[in-house]
């Protein structure tokens, strides 16, 4: 364990797993990020991370790191109590964290922290994430599916074909996220006769909910899948974290009442992230924690 002095204060870390969620609701709540205590849950099931407690054992920062296939992780909730952001400890408990882990890491930077990332050699690229929040609402106009096209609700027993199709689109394998998004949590498929040639997830997250990831191979396909979930939902609050800006996807969407509530850049470390082999692609993300 390492502690770092801040003033009067004496922070140490812990493991993040053995953190009450409610206390990282609270913190996440405190610098305005929605992470309910159940989207907490989620993402300690899917990754590993640090806490760093003051010396009453307040939670005053966390960091995470989500590892995949390949020698890939991406690192995400970065947060820091108000009070003591720009004291150093960010880089203090990051360090911690990617210390020992040479290979490829992936995340997606505000615009408060990119300089921060940066001195931790982390270098930005021109992708952004668009994270756009509203109650969803469907427009009137359906997309058109092919003859040959059908929508199916998803379960585990997909997992292969989803694990394929994304991973094809991503570059490294999510296997063990998809199984835990399929597992207790709501998915769609677009089938091509009995082929999965796209799908979109959702889960619950606060009072509302998260759709991503969405995997296609093209905006009508993407849409049509969204479009499934915006029904289910009824006029309930709904994030999507697009990596898109254009297009009619992003029509879709502001049609339907969600707007880009911040915008991500997104930074690597180490090796570039493994390119996807297949035609489909990524337009909505699992979370800008798990990319």
């Amino acid at each position: 364990m390492e502690l770092l002095k801040v003033d009067s204060f004496e922070l140490r870390t812990v493991d993040i797993a053995d953190v009450e969620a409610d206390h990282l609701h609270a913190l996440s709540m405190a610098v305005g990020w929605r992470y309910h205590a159940n989207e907490w849950r989620f993402l300690r099931q899917c990754g590993v991370g640090l806490a760093a407690l003051d010396e009453i054992d307040r939670v005053v920062a966390t960091a995470m790191l989500f590892p995949y296939d390949e020698g890939f992780a991406t690192v995400g909730m970065v947060i820091v109590s108000p009070r003591l952001q720009g004291r150093g400890v960010a880089p203090w408990l990051v360090g911690q964290l990617i210390a020992g882990y040479p290979d490829a890491l992936r995340l997606n930077a505000t615009e408060a922290s990119r300089r921060l990332f940066a001195r931790l050699g982390f270098a930005g690229d021109t992708e952004k994430v668009h994270l756009l929040r509203g109650k969803a609402r469907c427009p009137a106009e359906m997309p058109t599916l092919g003859r040959k096209q059908r929508i199916e609700p998803l379960s585990e027993d997909h997992l292969s074909a989803v694990a394929d199709l994304d991973r094809a689109a991503f570059g490294v394998s999510r296997r063990g996220v998809l199984q835990r998004l399929l597992r207790e949590n709501t998915g769609y498929g677009l089938f091509e006769a009995d082929r999965l040639a796209a799908f979109a997830l959702r889960r619950a997250a606060g009072r509302g909910h998260i759709v991503g990831p969405v995997v296609a191979g093209d905006e009508a396909d993407a849409i049509a899948l969204v479009r499934r979930h915006f029904s289910d939902l009824d006029d309930q609050l709904v994030r999507l974290d697009a990596v898109r800006d254009s297009g009619l996807l992003t029509e879709f969407l502001a049609q339907s009442g969600l707007v880009v509530i911040e915008t991500l850049t997104a930074m690597s470390k180490g090796a570039p992230q493994p390119a996807g082999s297949g035609s489909a692609k990524i337009f909505a993300l699992a979370g800008p924690s798990l990319c």
